[in-house]
């Protein structure tokens, strides 16, 4: 069986502004931290990796 090892990682940083208020910072977080925002940023990812044949066969991981 063959194993995976990593070939590349990206970073995305997702900045706002430092005046918001307390309950939006709240809300943006907990968006952030949700298994639904979290499922669809990986598909996402995988949607745009399966549009190009020369990265068929990689595994995609989003991790926090």
């Amino acid at each position: 069986m063959a194993k995976f090892v990593v070939f590349e990682q990206f970073i995305l940083t997702l900045r706002v502004s430092d005046d918001l208020p307390e309950n939006v910072v709240e809300e943006t977080t907990e968006c952030l931290g949700s298994d639904l925002f979290r499922t669809r940023l990986s598909k996402a990812v995988r949607k745009v990796i399966s549009e190009f044949p020369a990265l068929a066969g990689m595994r995609v991981t989003v991790s926090r």
